[in-house]
């Protein structure tokens, strides 16, 4: 059998390398992919805790009643993501004002999304 000199096509190793390489790069994008949805998914909560703080805030400040001193607890609705908030309202020694705080968090991990602190007379 005489000897090729000139070889075409494409050997078993080098198709077993080019395989190998393609199975690295797509397992790499597939963990992009994942972070990109998780990340997404955390701006998103974040977003409408932040909204809901605020939402809780300006109604603590447009309160007919007087606000009492202590803390509250109760669950917030929004976007269709229930999340529970606690409202905190402190004297701040100085007279007829009080500190409003405002944490939103997360309903399954009590994990706080987002804050809003305020000012106001208890009237």
């Amino acid at each position: 059998m005489p000897a090729r000199k000139h070889q075409s096509g494409v050997t078993l190793v080098e198709t077993l390398v080019a395989l190998a390489v393609m199975g690295f790069v797509i397992g790499a994008l597939m963990v992009l992919i994942g972070q990109n949805s998780r990340f997404a998914a955390s701006l998103r909560d974040r977003t409408f805790a932040s909204i809901a703080a605020d939402n809780l805030m300006v109604r603590a400040m447009i309160a007919q009643e007087a606000l009492q001193t202590g803390e509250s607890a109760g669950d917030v609705e929004i976007g269709g993501v229930t999340m529970r908030y606690r409202r905190n309202v402190v004297e701040t020694g100085v007279e007829d004002i009080v500190r409003i705080e405002v944490t939103v968090l997360d309903a399954e991990t009590d994990q706080a999304l987002a804050r809003a602190t305020s000012m106001r007379r208890p009237q």
